[in-house]
């Protein structure tokens, strides 16, 4: 009788490995996918005629962004999902004069539909190599791409940030670093708009869980892997509460959205909060 567990696996193995080893390859540390200084001198200096196809292959080497195979299939799906979630959760709050922040843009799909309905967006990310795919992908005049320490003082206070799929991918000191550089941009009273993950929902578990998992297997994830920690609304309102934000509300994303399937975001939360 042939056994075809052993060969399978085997082939498991070598596509991990085969993952891994590009990941570190195109990483620019820690969970800066992407972030390897060649990939932004990469697609800054390609052909135009091929910028596209290269900026969209690249974005198919991390862990963020497509889950398919087709990448034209996936840019069309991460272009229509956050045109939706713009236009439902983020537009409400808009106006012709509002400057916004979107920290963690990636590749700029959201930016680029929010920056229509906006006076500017300021459409941050650690990864210079997802910026430079952004600038390529999703330019618009009144968009800024940049790192959070690269916006500059010359930046006007924005009235609106938000984050979205970022969050649940963040450990605690990260995340406060993130809330103080947002409150040190967002004018009095000004919105902070925030997606987040609970714990249990899709499989996903605390920070704490993860770190108390010894294995091989979790050890790896938490070093080379795209991190996801869930986190309670009571957490985030604690977190949100503590980085110089008040009127917190915490509400769940099922019902008031419609997406595909192959998008988790329906099983996850949605954060509110004014800067005092």
């Amino acid at each position: 009788m042939i056994s075809y567990a052993e060969p399978m696996s085997v082939k498991r193995i070598a596509r991990d490995v085969r993952n891994l080893a590009i990941s570190r390859a195109t990483c620019g540390g820690g969970q800066n996918f992407l972030g390897a200084k060649w990939v932004e001198y990469l697609v800054d200096n390609s052909p135009t005629t091929i910028r596209e196809r290269l900026a969209l292959r690249l974005l198919s080497l991390s862990p963020h962004y497509f889950y398919g195979r087709d990448i034209r299939s996936e840019a069309d799906r991460n272009r229509r999902s956050r045109q939706a979630l713009a236009d439902l959760l983020i537009a409400p709050h808009l106006n012709r004069s509002a400057r916004v922040l979107d920290y963690g843009c990636g590749p700029g799909y959201m930016a680029y539909a929010v920056a229509e309905r906006a006076d500017h967006v300021y459409a941050v990310d650690i990864s210079r190599g997802v910026l430079a795919c952004a600038k390529v992908l999703n330019a618009r005049p009144n968009i800024t791409f940049s790192t959070p320490t690269g916006i500059g003082h010359d930046a006007k206070m924005v009235d609106i940030a938000y984050s979205f799929a970022v969050v649940q991918h963040l450990g605690t000191r990260v995340l406060l670093d993130m809330l103080n550089t947002i409150a040190d941009r967002l004018r009095p009273n000004g919105l902070l708009l925030l997606h987040f993950a609970e714990p249990g929902q899709g499989g996903w578990r605390t920070e704490a869980e993860w770190a108390a998992d010894k294995s091989l297997g979790g050890r790896a994830k938490m070093r080379y892997a795209l991190n996801c920690f869930g986190r309670s609304a009571e957490e985030m309102e604690m977190i949100v509460s503590g980085s110089g934000f008040t009127d917190v509300v915490v509400r769940s994303l099922a019902g008031s959205i419609s997406l595909s399937a192959e998008d988790d975001v329906l099983r996850q939360q949605w954060l509110t909060a004014r800067r005092l």
